[in-house]
């Protein structure tokens, strides 16, 4: 890990200027650009609360805050992932041309979905102004939120740029998979929600989820709303950012010498 650290630390700049790059790239010919992040997920808000709220009656007080917050966390993790199934394959003629550190390829798909996600947060505002919500003391957790979230989906993205680059497949399952685990998670939902509707053997399991404690920390911190858990389900969440991000770059150390010959 300390390797990689310094390895990222001396190519700063070009991690800076990859970062730069893929959001450059990825609005590149649009009309509006960096509102597209916007739009999609503000889509989904709008489609979740006429079905949940006008139609099923269900959701609460500042539904669509709830959704705007699950959706825009769940969405910061599944871009980290699928980027990093795609960061050695979509640069395969520049590996094959220049010699870099290939984890800066992972690493600066990281860093523009963290710049989306935190721009994305702004968006809120509004929100909290309409359904008159201030943020209180609780908000400081929402950096730690932040950085477990980038350590678990770092972590998943190393593996899966070195598998993708041996099995082109992988990358259409993981658009898949990203699709459905939405649902196992409290995307659209409010956790209390699932509190409710489980026995407390079941809701214990439902929390070994880490990205269900994940979603649940931003959107509380910033909603200033007790956490529907306790210290140590945080814990083991946090656990689980740091058994992904080592095993991640564990895997990629030692494959990711054999994937890049598949490019």
């Amino acid at each position: 890990m300390l390797s990689v650290v310094h390895s990222l630390r001396e190519h700063r700049f070009v991690l800076q200027n990859f970062i730069s790059r893929d959001l450059k790239v990825k609005y590149r010919g649009t009309a509006f650009g960096y509102l597209w992040s916007l739009l999609e997920p503000l889509s989904l808000v709008l489609v979740y609360y006429f079905v949940f709220q006008v139609i099923a009656r269900r959701g609460g007080a500042a539904y669509p805050l709830v959704v705007a917050l699950g959706v825009f966390a769940y969405n910061f993790m599944a871009s980290v992932v699928q980027g990093g199934a795609s960061a050695l394959v979509s640069n395969a003629s520049l590996i094959r041309r220049v010699y870099l550190p290939r984890e800066i390829f992972v690493f600066s798909q990281v860093g523009s979905n963290v710049t989306i996600f935190a721009l994305n947060l702004v968006a809120v505002i509004p929100f909290l102004i309409y359904y008159q919500v201030m943020p209180g003391w609780r908000i400081v957790l929402l950096p730690l939120a932040a950085l477990l979230m980038t350590m678990f989906t770092t972590g998943l993205a190393l593996v899966v740029a070195c598998a993708n680059a041996v099995y082109r497949d992988v990358g259409y399952v993981i658009r898949v998979s990203v699709r459905l685990f939405m649902y196992g998670a409290p995307t659209i939902y409010p956790l209390t929600m699932a509190r409710d509707a489980m026995s407390p053997p079941v809701y214990e399991l439902y929390l070994l989820n880490p990205v269900t404690v994940y979603i649940s920390l931003v959107r509380n911190a910033v909603m200033n709303q007790p956490f529907p858990f306790e210290a140590r389900h945080v814990l083991v969440s946090a656990v689980f950012a740091v058994a992904s991000l080592a095993l991640g770059l564990s895997v990629f150390a030692r494959w990711e010498k054999r994937a890049v010959k598949y490019l």
